[in-house]
This record gives C-alpha cells, structure tokens and sequence, in this order.
C-alpha cells in the first residue's frame, strides 16, 4: 500500500516545480503554501472525497469506488480501454464494476466532464485564481494569472492520473486518518467503523498512521 502512496507523492513532487516558477513569475516570489494548495487541488482533481465516519469502512469504501470509477469514465468520455489503462487494470474488470455499480456508460458519454483536454488549462486557471483567493496577494496579482501559467500547470496534469489501486490506498488512509483523529484510540476507531482490531492495526501501520 505505500508504494502506491509513495507514487502519488513522487506525482506531486512532479507538479511543485512547474507550480514554483508559475507563481515566481507573478508574485516576485515563491510562496511555499500557496504552491502547496495549488499543487493539492490539481490532486484533489482526479480524487476529491469527502470522509463521513457515519458510514462504515467497508460501505464507505464501495462508495467511493463507485464515485473514482464514474470519473474516471467521465475522463475517458466512456472508453473502456482508456479508462482501464490507466486505473491499471484489464477491460473485464471495468466491464465488473460497470455491471456491480449499475453504470449507464452511454449517459456518462453525453455528459461533458471539465478536466478533459480542452478544458485541463480553463480549469488550471481557476485553481489558481480560487487558491490565491485566499491570500492576501490576490487582489494585486490575481490579473496577472495568464494563459501561459495555465499552460505550463496543465502540462502536468496527465502525472496526477490515479490507478484503482493508488486511489484506494489514498481513501483508506484519509479514512483511517479521520476515525484515529477522532475516536483516539485505535480498539474503539475498529468497532465503530466496522473492522477487525488487527485488521486496522495493520493497516495504520502501513499508512504511517502508528
């Protein structure tokens, strides 16, 4: 499980230097957080969860491989081949899932998805501009947020794609992360989201949670 952990981390390291020198050109300098959000949102892109601890692990789980499968068939505008390559799987265990979650692929085929390729520098754009928001340079430096510094972000974007594996490994420790925050003590944590002792335990300890 890490080293597909370690592959995400590695992706976004691939991200930081294009971002670094996107906001030196505009800000006069690098803004090391604001390098960090951005470079996050762009992951957060391809993997955006919400964890709810009122849902048990296992169910949890299934839902989210039901939401990462639509997307990624959203990305792929419905082809099967593309979307098992690069979730890193074969077609029949897409054409699986598809059957199991109920999927109407010629639906997800007519419905526009905003990260495809003409969209990928638009949507860089407003990451950009959504993250500086927060901060107090936006309003001398937000116009300065140009066609070119979406260009350059965006290149990059094809890095952060996920495999099945990859992202799961990321929900597990997100929600795994959430119920040891919460619940303080791992014994409770497994009861209360449905898993075995031992089957957390190890769990935590590959994600670094222990």
């Amino acid at each position: 499980m890490t080293k597909t952990l370690e592959k995400i981390t590695d992706r976004k390291e691939k991200i930081d230097p294009v971002v670094e020198k996107a906001m030196e050109k505009f800000l006069g300098a690098t803004v090391k957080q604001v390098n960090d959000d951005i470079s996050n949102r762009l992951i957060e892109g391809f993997i955006d969860f919400d964890i709810d601890l009122n849902v048990k692990f296992k169910k949890a789980k299934e839902q989210f491989k039901h939401a990462f499968l639509i997307k990624l068939l959203q990305f792929t505008n419905g082809n099967i081949s593309e979307a098992a390559r690069i979730a890193g799987v074969d077609r029949r265990s897409i054409h699986r899932l598809i059957s199991r979650f109920n999927i109407d692929i010629s639906k997800l085929r007519q419905e526009p998805y905003y990260f495809r390729e003409e969209k990928k520098e638009m949507y860089v754009k407003e990451v950009v501009e959504e993250t500086l928001g927060r901060y107090d340079i936006t309003k001398e430096y937000s116009d300065k947020v140009d066609e070119e510094t979406a260009k350059n972000i965006s290149k990059k974007i094809p890095d952060v794609r996920l495999t099945f594996d990859e992202a799961i490994d990321m929900f597990e420790k997100e929600y795994i992360k959430a119920a040891l925050e919460k619940f303080k003590n791992i014994k409770v944590a497994a009861k209360e989201i449905g898993l075995r002792y031992e089957t957390l335990h190890k769990k935590a300890k590959e994600f670094g949670l222990r």
